[in-house]
């Protein structure tokens, strides 16, 4: 009988890298939340949108949007657009909680992944950093749709950020 390798054993007790890593993130800026709440708020279009922050934890963000008419694409579900747009600026804010005071995080590739469509009247993100590094972080975003009290996965990406100085 054929027996997969030890790294492929999922039902090993041990925790992933990525959980592990999570776990032991801390914030470099004793003043991260501030920093983050000033991302958010010097952000013209994530204000013209609507985004607004609701959580800033060393390595997490996390972020709400009651939708519009404006948010929606011509079948009256959420535009991707503003979706990816919420994803994205959650997955900055939870790599600008790691960040040295003086450094800040670009955007510089990311990929989306949309689950179903966003029939909603409000959207909730989560973001997370998988690795934050000294020139690179990786993080991610889950985008929740949320109708009638009822919460679903509607979306997920991967970020990547440069971290750059000053």
């Amino acid at each position: 009988m054929f027996q997969f390798p030890i790294f492929f054993d999922v039902l090993s007790p041990r925790k992933s890298r990525a959980c592990a890593s999570v776990q032991s993130m801390q914030a470099q800026n004793p003043e991260f939340r501030e920093y983050v709440r000033k991302i958010f708020e010097s952000a013209r279009f994530i204000s013209h949108l609507g985004i607004e922050l609701t959580d800033i934890e060393a390595g997490t963000c996390g972020t709400r949007l009651t939708v519009r008419a404006e948010h929606a694409q011509q079948d009256g579900v959420v535009h991707a657009g503003v979706i990816a747009t919420m994803a994205d600026h959650t997955a900055g804010g939870s790599a600008g909680t790691l960040l040295r005071k003086g450094q800040r995080v670009l955007s510089v590739e990311f990929k989306m992944n949309y689950l179903r469509p966003a029939a909603a009247t409000e959207l909730r993100c989560n973001g997370t950093v998988l690795k934050a590094g000294r020139t690179l972080t990786i993080a991610e975003s889950e985008v929740f749709a949320i109708r009638n009290g009822e919460s679903k996965l509607a979306a997920k990406g991967t970020f990547t950020l440069a971290v750059l100085d000053g």
